[in-house]
């Protein structure tokens, strides 16, 4: 995600002046795969300029609203989603509401929150996501891990191999192409290198 693990650990609780937090875990203290997706849509809102008690109190009133835990996690709430300057923004019933600060009103310069390689199931929860060409996270393939598209190779692993192993003996290791290796090691090398992913 780009961000280091004390700011999630911190979002994931009620803060000190007590707003609830940007995700909840799902499981006791690890995340779900619709809690990263949350997460994902958290840090474009933060790197958008809003603010994080805005970000808090807006994610209590969309799950208000919508009556869900993870509205962030969710196709539809997703595609209601904007941002004006530090304003986080939602188009309700055909009127734009500045959910940080509990008000209507009109703005200018609005900008959607798209995801383009988070895909979605027919019940608008998360199904997986695409963060590079060659690469998905599918938590029904290795628990999640990213992995080669089609197989079950996660990245990690061929990264690992790699500082013993040349790459076209790895494609033969693993029966993938040339290809297939560089976009592993290129995606593992942004992920190490503490870059987030790309939604």
């Amino acid at each position: 995600l780009g961000r280091s693990v004390d700011e999630l650990v911190r979002w994931s609780a009620p803060d000190r002046n007590e707003l609830g937090p940007v995700v909840s875990p799902s499981f006791d203290r690890a995340f779900s795969f619709a809690d990263l997706v949350s997460l994902r849509v958290a840090v474009a809102l933060r790197d958008a300029g809003v603010s994080e008690g805005d970000l808090r109190r807006g994610v209590a009133e969309l799950s208000s609203h919508f009556q869900v835990d993870r509205p962030l996690a969710r196709r539809e709430v997703i595609a209601l989603l904007a941002t004006s300057g530090a304003s986080f923004l939602a188009e309700l019933e055909g009127e734009w509401y500045d959910l940080g600060r509990r008000q209507q009103g009109v703005f200018h310069d609005i900008v959607r929150v798209y995801l383009r390689r988070i895909e979605f199931d027919a019940h608008g929860e998360p199904d997986v996501w695409r963060p590079a060409d060659r690469v998905v996270l599918d938590p029904r393939v290795q628990a999640g891990a990213p992995c080669l598209v089609g197989t079950r190779i996660p990245t990690s692993a061929i990264a690992e191999l790699y500082e013993s192993e040349s790459l076209e003996d790895l494609a033969l290791d693993f029966d993938v192409s040339l290809e297939d290796i560089e976009a592993a090691l290129a995606f593992q090398h942004q992920v190490d290198s503490g870059h987030g992913l790309a939604a």
